[in-house]
């Protein structure tokens, strides 16, 4: 976090440089994914769901899509909302019954 505060979220090798075993890769993607303080970290909400399947219905597996239109969720962390949550019930309509 320090050193993007310092350089910003850009020259990810250039940060990896400064953190023993990580590439550019691995530090961009833990930003994006785990650090940025612009990600919600919150339980996912029955509405947030259904705004979730409302929009895989209209845009399919296009996660980055997706979370274009659910601020302060990242795409990886929809795509695995949507499979480890909704994709495990046989219909959308079932897992709102779960709930």
């Amino acid at each position: 976090k320090k050193m993007v505060v310092e350089h910003g979220a850009k020259g990810w090798n250039f940060i990896a440089s400064k953190l023993p075993g990580r590439v550019g890769k691995q530090c961009r993607e833990r930003w994006h994914n785990h650090l940025d303080p612009s990600i919600v970290k919150n339980k996912w909400t029955l509405e947030e769901d259904k705004k979730l399947m409302s929009l895989f219905l209209q845009f399919g597996k296009k996660w980055s899509l997706i979370a274009k239109h659910m601020p302060g969720r990242t795409d990886n962390t929809i795509k695995n909302r949507f499979n480890s949550a909704l994709k495990m019930h046989n219909s959308f309509q079932e897992y709102i019954d779960y709930k």
